[in-house]
């Protein structure tokens, strides 16, 4: 049997927690929230040219978040390639100890569409948070987006505008930084969506299958 690691942690500008759970026991972090009502967003086109990053599941779950704005891709690979330089040279996360170098991960489109898709929801639907308004979960995301896994973390921030503040946003929070170095994963989805009353909200979906 299995022993799903699951890792849970948020941050905006003014805050930050995070929570580790080794079992199959759900866990969820309090954050910054806001009203449940439809915030600013973008559609699925791009006068600037179509995301070029692999295709997407063949998911309706994924559809909404299958034509990104090449922009918006871009800062996700960004956050990636930053994930990678800061496995490679290893971290001190304060509370959570010092971890060594450690192997990069790889972009999953199964996991970029898990993550994707809540940063849609966190702008859309104007909340920030792991669990949405009508109680979907990372957990619920990641299976909906056909990634069956061994162990899986979700990481969200938002307020910055760049990749290279979002992650030192996470960098400098204890949870975060744990979940960005932990040897448990293997591959990563990031999703980056603007609007809303917080202006930019970032997900990452950790995993191994």
């Amino acid at each position: 049997m299995l022993t799903l690691a699951r890792v849970l942690a948020l941050s905006t500008s003014l805050c930050a927690c995070g929570v580790f759970s080794p079992s199959d026991a759900d866990t969820g972090s309090e954050g910054a929230s806001g009203d449940d009502s439809s915030g600013q967003g973008g559609d699925n086109s791009s006068e600037e040219g179509g995301d070029d990053s692999p295709a997407l599941p063949d998911l309706p779950f994924c559809d909404p978040v299958s034509g990104w704005e090449a922009p918006w891709s871009g800062l996700e690979d960004e956050i990636a390639a930053i994930v990678n330089q800061r496995r490679s040279e290893g971290a001190d996360c304060g509370s959570e100890g010092t971890f060594s170098a450690v192997g990069p991960l790889t972009m999953n489109p199964a996991l970029r569409c898990a993550a994707r898709v809540h940063s849609r929801q966190m702008v859309m639907m104007e909340f920030f948070d792991h669990v949405t308004p009508w109680g979907e979960e990372p957990w619920d995301r990641i299976e909906a987006a056909g990634y069956n896994y061994a162990a899986a973390g979700e990481n969200i921030a938002a307020g910055n505008p760049t990749a290279a503040a979002t992650m030192q946003q996470w960098m400098d929070s204890d949870g975060h930084c744990a979940n960005i170095m932990s040897a448990e994963f293997t591959e990563i989805g990031v999703g980056y969506f603007p609007g809303g009353g917080l202006g930019h909200m970032w997900t990452q979906v950790f995993g191994r299958p």
